[in-house]
């Protein structure tokens, strides 16, 4: 770049020498063996009227005129060659330094590439990530919701088998109250003499026994009826129906998992 300059400053220069030098050898002056006889002729008129006189001072510039053209005639190419030489070091020196600035150029460049492309992967790995959150925080939804079904699953399971065993149970306990109830009413004599008569009407004409249905169906009639007036009232638990009750739903909890926090009434509504 700095070669390119000083040639182009020396451009007008080297042109204009040019012209002159084709003139010069147009008129064909540009031979010594012409241009000293035509020096000689023109020098002559101008020493005689004195236009041009010899004296001390003309003499040293005419001898300083000698040397100058003789060193820029003999030293010319040597200059010019140790002036290319000094350019030439400093266009490389110029060129080195551009060189080393565009390699820092590319190396920031590729570094801020290698950069994109790490914000690319990360951001990449940022919208992955939060879509296996998404994914996990609905596969985790699922999970509890089945876990929380399967877990109602079994206690509605053991409410329906606690509740069977609780029909069951009762129905064992009130068909012992009916029989402990009908046994202990053949305890009077005229029930005792009914249900001989019954026999023998049945031993001698055939037929069902009455006298035992009759007296169940009172037991579960008068039982109903019992049961049907006391609805909508208040009926206190006794302790070791409330201790048991706790004791089961304890079991439950611990059994999933969970800490038991309930607390059993003391009377339940029918």
């Amino acid at each position: 770049m700095l070669a390119a300059r000083t040639l182009a400053r020396q451009a007008p220069r080297l042109s204009r020498q040019i012209s002159i030098n084709s003139y010069l050898a147009k008129v064909g002056l540009d031979d010594w063996k012409r241009q000293l006889p035509l020096g000689i002729v023109l020098a002559i008129p101008l020493i005689q009227n004195e236009v041009l006189i010899l004296s001390e001072e003309t003499q040293l510039v005419g001898c300083f005129c000698l040397f100058c053209g003789t060193a820029y005639q003999l030293g010319a190419d040597s200059v010019s060659d140790m002036l290319a030489a000094k350019s030439k070091s400093i266009t490389e020196q110029h060129n080195a330094v551009e060189d080393q600035a565009i390699a820092g150029v590319r190396e920031m460049v590729e570094a801020h590439e290698k950069r994109v492309e790490m914000l690319t992967v990360l951001k990449t790995v940022g919208e992955a990530q939060a879509q296996a959150m998404a994914d996990l925080k609905v596969a985790k939804a699922m999970e509890f919701k089945h876990t929380t079904r399967d877990s109602i699953v079994k206690m509605l399971d053991t409410l329906v088998a606690k509740e069977d065993q609780a029909r069951a149970a009762m129905t064992a306990k009130i068909i012992a109250e009916a029989a402990a109830n009908v046994t202990s009413k053949f305890a009077d004599p005229d029930v005792k003499s009914q249900a001989l008569t019954e026999s023998i009407s049945i031993l001698q004409t055939g037929g069902s026994p009455q006298l035992v249905s009759s007296m169940f169906k009172d037991y579960f009639k008068s039982r109903a009826e019992n049961a049907a007036a006391m609805k909508g009232t208040d009926v206190p638990l006794p302790p070791e129906a409330q201790a048991e009750i706790a004791d089961e739903l304890k079991a439950l909890a611990k059994r999933d998992g969970r800490e038991p926090t309930f607390s059993i009434p003391a009377s339940v509504t029918i």
